[in-house]
Parts: C-alpha cells; structure tokens; sequence
C-alpha cells in the first residue's frame, strides 16, 4: 500500500524547494547581467581552467542545467567553440555537488534567516536590492529543505515507509526513477537534495541512496537536449556531450559499485554526509577521466553527432591579441583582417542563396551567424582603427586610415544586404510563398554574376589591380542589364496577368541590384585605396577558401575569373540596344545616367 500521509507531508516542501531553486538560478543569472556569460566565453582556452570555471558557476547559481543551457547558447552564439564547451560541461557536474553537500552538512537552518535578509535588502538595500531575490529564493531553497526533513521526522522507523522505500531502491529501478524525477523537476539539485535528506531521517542508506544519484546525473541532460533541438549542428553537440558525459560515467562505475561504496563508507561521516560524498567523488572520478581523454571524448561526440555545418565563431582571425607597436604591422593585421570580413560576406550571400534553395532552418541559422559576426568584425577593425588613429601618423597613414575606415562600413553594409536577401526568403518560406524551382533557378542565374564580382573584388583586398578593375566594370554592366531584362519581364507578367506572386522577386532583384552597388563602391574605394596609398600587400594576404556550405550556387573561388572584355560590353549583351543604358565618358565607365 502506497504510504500518502508522508508524501502530503513531503509534496508541499518539495515544491517550495523546486520553486526557490528555480528561481534562484535566474535571479542570480539575471543580477550577473551577462557576467557568466563572459566568463564562461573569454576563459575556456583550456580544458581545465573550462571545468573549474564551469564548476565555480555552477556552484554559485546551483543548477548544472541552467550552466549547460547557458554553455550551449553560447556554442549557437559562436562566442565559444563546441571543444571549449566541453571542459565547461564536465565541470558542472563537479559544481552541482555542493548542493548536497550544504544539506548534509545541515546549512538548512539558515534558510528561515536568509528569507528576511533577502527580503529586506531586496527593499532596502539602495544599490545592492538587486541580491536580494537571490538571497531570499537561496533562504527559500534551504527552508524548503528543513521543511520536508521536520516533514519526514515522524516517520523514520515507521516499518511500512521503510519497507516502501526498500522496494524501490534495487538498482535498476532507482535509477529510473531518479532519471525520471530529474527529467520531470528539470532539476538534478532537486533529486540530490531531497535524497541526502531522506538518508538524513534514516530512510535511506548509502547503497540505496547512489542509485538514485547516478539516475538524478543522467535525468539532467534532458533541459539541455530539449533546448538544443532547434539550434545547429555544434549546439546539439554540446548538448550530446553532456549526456554521453553522464550516460558513460554511470557505466563506467557501475562495474565498480562495491569498491565505491566501500570507499565513501571508509571517508566516513554521517549517513547522509556520506551520501554527499557519493555525489561529490563520483563526479570528481568521471571529469578527470573525460578531462584525461577530453579529446577523445570530443571526436566520439561528433561521430555519434555527425555533420559539415562549419562553426562560425565571434572572433577575428588577426586582432585577437590587439595591435603591434609597429605601425605599419598593425595595418597589415587590419588589412588582413578586413579581407577576412569580406570572406565572411561572401559566405554570407552564400549562405542566403542555400537557404533559398533547401530551406532548411540550420541553413538559415547559418545566414544569421555570419551576419552577427559581419558586424561584429566591423566593429573590431573599427576599434583597431580608432587605437591605431591616436598614434603619430604621417599623411599617408592618415589617408590610409580613412579609407581602411570606409572599406570596413562598406563591407558591413554589404553583408547587412546579404542578411536581408536571407530574410526575404525566410518570409517567403514561412508564410508558404516559397519559390518555384524556375524562379530559384532564375535567382541563382543573376546572383552568380554578384558572385564573381564579391570574389573578383577579393582577390588582393583591400587593393585591387587594374585588370581586375576592368573585370568588375565589365561584369557590372552585364549584372545592370540581366536585372533590368528581369525587372522588365517581372512588370509584364505582373500587369498581364495580375501575378502578385511573382512580383515578390522584384525585391529580390533590388537587393541583388544594391548589393552589387556597394561591390562597385567598394571597388572604387579599392582603386584610390590602392593608387593614394600605394602599399605593397603582405605574403600573407591571399584568397582564403570559402566556408564549406552545404549547396553553394557559385563557382569555385579558385577558378580563375573569365576573361571579360575590358571596354565596357560583354559578349551577347548589346549595352545601348539590349539594357537602354547610357554611360557617361571618363575614367569611371560606370556612371549610370
């Protein structure tokens, strides 16, 4: 027969403890202000100093879910690496022990002061109210746990409750419930807590008690496989990775549960300090060994979870350790580094153009990293610019600033346009106006030409040579009249027919139609960058390979372009005739009138 008098006695502090734990993660998280997330992103270089940051977060906000929520956020954020990720997540089951360990340690009776200080000080404490929610959910986390102790008092040699708790506690069955507890409360601390205070009252003892532990450590990879399912590839990654990280260290001891228990008895203490440090050494034994094989453990991860999606992070490729003294050095690494926001751009109109052709949502995600990191390099080379503008600079570097300055906008605003050609589609595929294979074919046709002419203008950027200047005249005319052939034929169906629907492509034609306008100021920017400044390029600039797409629509970048005529008119395309364009006389050929 089910005993219901001390599971009423129990439900009541067990949701109070649910509720303060809860909500103690995410005040302390949202008084931090996005401090943890910093730290956990600029402090992971290593595997190590990853875990005990992990670990040290954990502890303080009291929830592994909510650190590895966080850490996987991060990855689909690309502020860290899905291998930095990893010493951040075996950490954490290291941090959640100290739950546990302030329970056996009976730090519970500081439960019923905490609330009022919290309370007080989230009133009255002027310029630290904000600690006090933290303070009063942390109170309200230990009350929560006294409560239910008191709660269980009356009952601990009641024979039917023990006999009760005995049958469930075999090995296999207490691991399941402890998984399916974790699973439902969302919260390991939860699981532990409540197990260190029924081997508090004397209704568990210690190899009754570790089952539920390992079953609490698998049951908290759930939040995180939850929360990962719709980010991309590396994000699941991580998330995989915790579970193979707590699936794998309840196997790896089970072999070896005798000795264990042994051990934790021989270190000894109360039943539930002892309790405590099951939870405590188990999880320091299986983070050093996946720390030891931490490389291992990645390459496993991304077998099981396999994929090409390349990992965009938010970094530059040449500023990350700043500038050099030397001068000119310092504007080599911004020159190198304003080609790579161009690589990156490029990726970006790629991308978008995949996206139109799968619509597939991680191909879209992939539109929305690179647009994050397109600013985001605009605004690191315009910092590096602005340190090195406070330097004594000759004439000519101060020119050289300008223009490197401008080209840097001009990229950003550039890739802000491949966002927008991404978006479009995303709107269409949503509202189920997707695109007809003939128009993704005719899309494509006309993006290829922008195509070449981003890859032509990145073949020495942020210089450019005179033969290549003529290419990219060349190719802009051709782009000029194969738009305005669109436009006109999109006008006719639209006014013929009444073909709303195809009308929506005009938008697209004037995306593509502004894009490559910017392609042709920052070629003009190039030309006098090139001719005012006149410095030699570096060895080390050269044209990069593209990021992998899944199904990009151009060539490939290390073909070399076609050879264009270098007067203004393409093969097949009649300028005066075909597009009804005039074009002014003088060094620009591409002066529309």
């Amino acid at each position: 027969m089910v005993p219901w008098e001390p599971i009423f006695a129990v439900v009541p502090g067990l949701i109070l403890f649910f509720y303060g734990i809860e909500n103690f993660s995410r005040e302390l998280l949202s008084a931090a202000k996005g401090s943890f997330s910093i730290i956990l992103g600029k402090m992971t270089s290593r595997p190590i100093l990853g875990a005990l940051i992990g670990a040290v977060v954990t502890a303080l906000v009291q929830s592994s879910a909510a650190t590895t929520i966080v850490t996987i956020g991060l990855v689909n954020a690309g502020t860290i690496s899905f291998g930095q990720s990893l010493g951040i997540i075996i950490g954490s089951n290291v941090g959640t022990t100290i739950t546990a360990q302030l329970v056996a340690f009976k730090m519970t009776a500081f439960g019923a002061v905490l609330i009022p200080v919290g309370f007080l000080v989230g009133a009255y404490g002027g310029r630290y109210k904000i600690l006090g929610k933290p303070l009063f959910y942390f109170g309200l986390v230990f009350f929560s746990l006294n409560l239910i102790s008191t709660s269980l008092a009356p009952f601990q040699s009641d024979p039917e409750i023990i006999g009760f708790i005995t049958e469930f506690s075999a090995l296999p069955l207490a691991i399941l419930i402890g998984f399916l507890f974790t699973a439902m409360v969302q919260s390991s601390a939860v699981t532990t807590g409540l197990t260190v205070v029924l081997a508090q009252q004397g209704l568990l003892t210690l190899p009754q008690a570790i089952p539920f532990l390992l079953g609490a450590n698998i049951g908290s990879t759930t939040t995180a496989l939850l929360a990962s399912s719709r980010m991309g590839l590396h994000s699941k990654r991580a998330a995989v990775a915790h579970f193979i990280f707590n699936f794998g260290g309840v196997l790896m001891i089970l072999p070896f549960l005798g000795p264990f228990t042994e051990l934790v008895m021989a270190i000894g203490g109360t039943e539930a300090q002892m309790v405590a440090n099951a939870h405590l050494l188990f999880n320091l034994i299986t983070a050093s060994v996946f720390l030891l094989g931490i490389k291992q453990f990645g390459r496993l991860v991304e077998r099981v979870v396999p994929g090409n999606e390349p990992e965009v992070l938010m970094r530059t490729r040449y500023l990350e350790d700043g500038l050099p003294e030397d001068t000119r050095a310092g504007f080599e690494l911004i020159q190198m580094e304003l080609k790579h926001a161009h690589e990156v751009t490029l990726n970006l109109f790629r991308a978008a153009m995949t996206y139109l052709a799968t619509g597939r949502d991680a191909d879209y995600l992939m539109v929305e990293r690179l647009k994050n990191l397109n600013g985001y390099l605009d605004r690191r080379i315009e910092q590096a610019l602005r340190s090195i503008s406070t330097r004594p600079l000759s004439d000519r570097e101060a020119t050289e600033v300008v223009y490197l300055v401008r080209m840097s906008n001009e990229i950003g605003r550039l890739g802000y346009l491949g966002a927008d050609l991404g978006e479009f589609f995303r709107r269409s595929i949503e509202n189920g106006n997707g695109a007809s294979a003939a128009q993704i074919k005719e899309v494509e046709s006309i993006y290829r030409i922008l195509d070449a002419n981003i890859v032509g203008l990145g073949h020495i950027f942020p210089r450019i040579q005179e033969t290549t200047v003529a290419e990219l005249r060349a190719r802009d005319i051709e782009l000029q009249c194969v738009v305005n052939e669109h436009y006109r034929r999109q006008l006719a169906s639209l006014k013929q027919e009444g073909d709303f629907g195809n009308s929506r492509y005009i938008e697209v034609l004037s995306i593509i139609e502004a894009a490559n306008a910017k392609v042709r100021d920052l070629r003009k920017l190039a030309e006098r960058y090139s001719t005012e400044v006149g410095v030699t390029p570096p060895a080390s600039i050269g044209v990069d390979d593209p990021l992998p797409l899944t199904q990009p629509v151009a060539g490939d970048d290390k073909q070399g372009l076609p050879d264009l005529p270098v007067e203004g008119r393409v093969p097949g395309v009649h300028v005066e005739d075909g597009c009804g364009l005039e074009f002014s006389g003088g060094r620009d050929h591409d002066q529309v009138r």
